[in-house]
């Protein structure tokens, strides 16, 4: 069992990476086979197909990409702001060289395919509420003042959103660091957002 699990991991994991890298369509399963090592049979004894095995990696892949290091923030005990921005501005070389894997399936895919739309929909709201109870934090421990966290939490995640796709555009650091500390700058200086 536990050769079985490691293989499917090893799958999730390369799929992931190869669909951030070249998109759902231009994903090859051949590529992702050989990279594992493995042959087709494996990879039907897991899931009946590519997209089952995409749609996999990306429910397994992004809580590990995305939770982890948003929840971070949550396990200190103030200065959640700080913690916050800081998390963001370290985030760059795994996510603004290549944009955001959720991003980069949303506009590929979101209304082409149903099950993907819906997928990506309901891991982009888990980020979003994760973010949202890192202000609830802010704003218990008085860093902010907030009438609606759910509407800062929207409004953050599509600034650093638009942050990334613009500095994978432009292919500047400089924009994403910038407009992330703006953010911040704007979130502390103005005490009650929202």
């Amino acid at each position: 069992m536990a050769k079985e699990k490691d293989t499917r991991t090893l799958l999730l994991e390369i799929t992931f990476e190869e669909v951030y890298t070249n998109g759902y369509q231009g994903a090859s399963v051949l590529k992702i086979l050989k990279k594992a090592g493995l042959n087709k049979g494996s990879m039907y004894h897991f899931f009946e197909n590519k997209k089952e095995m995409v749609l996999a990696a990306i429910k397994e892949k992004t809580k590990e990409v995305f939770g982890s290091r948003y929840e971070d923030v949550l396990n200190h005990h103030s200065l959640y702001l700080e913690h916050f921005q800081t998390m963001l501005l370290t985030s760059y070389p795994i996510i603004c060289e290549r944009g955001c894997p959720l991003a980069n399936l949303i506009q590929e895919m979101s209304n082409i395919d149903a099950d993907f739309a819906l997928l990506l929909k309901e891991r982009y709201e888990r980020l979003r509420e994760t973010i949202e109870k890192i202000l609830i934090k802010a704003i218990e421990h008085h860093e902010l003042e907030c009438t609606s966290s759910y509407n800062l939490s929207l409004f953050i995640l599509s600034v650093v959103e638009g942050a990334i796709l613009s500095t994978k555009a432009m292919k500047d650091k400089a924009i994403y660091d910038n407009t992330i500390k703006s953010l911040f700058s704007v979130l502390k200086q103005n005490q009650h957002l929202f």
